[in-house]
C-alpha cells in the first residue's frame, strides 16, 4: 500500500534517483506555487511535489523515495526539508495545529480512523493535531498560512491521486530573512477511490495512511528502512517503527531547542 507525496519547502528538495529500483508509474511533476509577503519581511514560497508513484509488487507496494532530503536525518528517518544551516523546519514548540477537515467524499467510519490516526500522531510527538471543525474548502494545491486542510477527493480533481496513489500530504512553510523557517499550515488529501478496493484491512489501511501524511506534515520525509512506517515501501506496519519515533523526537527537539 502507497501513501501519498509531501508538500511545501524551503529550499527546494534536490532532485535524487529512487534508491530501490524500477517498477515505478508516471514521471516526476513538481508545482511551483508563487510566494507571498506574510508580514513584514517574511514570505512563503511552498512548493507542491507531485511524486508519489506507486506499483503493487505482491504483498508490498513500492514507492518514490524521493521525499525526504538525501543525507538528512539520521538512523531510519529523512527530514522533508531543512534550513540553510541543515536543522529540519517544522512547527512552534509544542504546537498545537489545527485541521480542519472537509467530509465530502469521506468513507463510512471515517471519523475513527481520524481520532486513532491523530491520537498515534500526538502521542509520538511534541506536537499536537487538533481538529478545529468542518469546512466546505477544497483547494487542496494551493495552500498558505491557516489551518491543515484534510479530505478526500479523486484524481479528477486532484491529478497526483492517478493510479494507486493513496494520499498526499505536507506543510507550507515560512522563511525569515535569518534563513530559518517554520510550518505555517498544510494539508493532506486521500484517495477516496481507494478504501473498499485493494486494500486489505480498509480501517487499519486507513489509518496508518493518515498517520503517514499526519508525519510528512510535521516535517519527516520517507526513510530507506523498510520497517518504519515512513518506508518508502509499504509492507503492512501497523505501528510506528524506532526510526519513525526518533525522527518525531529529533523534530521536536528542533522546535523546543
Amino acid at each position: 500500500m502507497t501513501y501519498h507525496s509531501g508538500y511545501g519547502s524551503l529550499p527546494p528538495p534536490r532532485p535524487e534517483r529512487p534508491s530501490r529500483g524500477g517498477g515505478c508509474l508516471g514521471v516526476l511533476g513538481t508545482l511551483l506555487i508563487v510566494g507571498a509577503v506574510i508580514v513584514g519581511t517574511v514570505a512563503y514560497s511552498p512548493i507542491l511535489e507531485l511524486d508519489d508513484l506507486r506499483d503493487r509488487l505482491g504483498d508490498a507496494v513500492r514507492m518514490d523515495p524521493l521525499h525526504g532530503e538525501p543525507g538528512s536525518g539520521g538512523d531510519g528517518w529523512t527530514y522533508m526539508t531543512t534550513t540553510t544551516s541543515g536543522a529540519p523546519i517544522t512547527w512552534g514548540c509544542r504546537q498545537t495545529i489545527p485541521v480542519e477537515v472537509n467530509p465530502e467524499h469521506a468513507p463510512e467510519g471515517y471519523a475513527d480512523r481520524l481520532t486513532a490516526a491523530f491520537a498515534m500522531v500526538n502521542e509520538a510527538s511534541g506536537f499536537t493535531f487538533e481538529i478545529v471543525g468542518e469546512t466546505d474548502d477544497r483547494n487542496f494545491l494551493e495552500r498558505g498560512r491557516g489551518p491543515v486542510l484534510l479530505g478526500w477527493a479523486d484524481e479528477q480533481e486532484v491529478p497526483a491521486l492517478a493510479g494507486p496513489t493513496a494520499g498526499l500530504g505536507g506543510a507550507v512553510y515560512a522563511q525569515g530573512p535569518g534563513g530559518g523557517g517554520r510550518a505555517v499550515g498544510g494539508m493532506v488529501v486521500l484517495d477516496v477511490d481507494q478504501p473498499g478496493g485493494w486494500l486489505r484491512d480498509t480501517d487499519t489501511e486507513l489509518e496508518m495512511i493518515i498517520t503517514h501524511e499526519l508525519i510528512h506534515v510535521l516535517g519527516l520525509g520517507h526513510s530507506e528502512d523498510p520497517n518504519q512506517l515512513m518506508a518508502a515501501e509499504h509492507r503492512g506496519q501497523r505501528e510506528l517503527g524506532e526510526g519513525d519515533l526518533a525522527g518525531l523526537a529529533s523534530l521536536e527537539e528542533t522546535a523546543c531547542g
